[in-house]
């Protein structure tokens, strides 16, 4: 590979990497790491091209790092670092489970699937399902509690399907 042909593909890769998701890190992290493995970059190429994607506000945070970043490991210390600061505790996980969780506009699965997200296998899927229909609709939970099915992702298909059924259609005025 050329020196131009690697500055094209480095080029490509920093921008299919998102900026730095404060309220996600997590996924964050998932997302610039399945970009970055295929490239086989170094420890200090995948380091620099995160540093790239942090905001004024974020650089403020781990300004210790970058200004003196460790010999090794400099991708995996900025990680650890952006984690611990951005990523909510357990404890805040489980009260936003508890107390903030609302169907909304979503389909009764993407509110699954936050749940799930902040329960972080903590918790068993019978408590979760318990929980989650909850949240639902008196008629929805009528139609799920005559299902034979256990399993959350059926569950949760079935609730969308009934959801989406048991909308009154929006029609807009028509002039003449």
């Amino acid at each position: 590979m050329t020196s131009v042909e690697a500055e094209v593909a480095v080029v490509s890769v920093t921008s299919r990497i998102p900026e730095f998701w404060c309220d996600q890190p997590r996924l964050w992290y998932v997302q610039c790491e399945a970009i970055l493995a295929p490239q086989k970059l170094s420890d200090e190429a995948r380091y620099n091209l995160v540093v790239t994607k942090l905001g004024k506000d974020v650089v403020q945070q781990v300004s210790d790092i970058l200004l003196k970043p460790p010999d090794e490991k400099k991708f995996d210390t900025l990680k650890e670092r952006l984690l611990k600061i951005y990523e909510e505790s357990e404890m805040r996980q489980f009260q936003k489970l508890l107390s903030e969780m609302e169907l909304g506009d979503q389909k009764p699965s993407q509110l699954l699937r936050r749940m799930r997200d902040l329960a972080r296998d903590k918790m068993p899927d019978e408590t979760l399902r318990i929980m989650w229909q909850g949240h639902l609709p008196a008629a929805v939970r009528g139609v799920l509690a005559v299902c034979e099915a256990k399993d959350l992702e059926h569950l949760s298909a079935i609730a969308d399907k009934v959801i989406e059924t048991t909308q009154p259609l929006q029609v807009s005025e028509i002039s003449p």
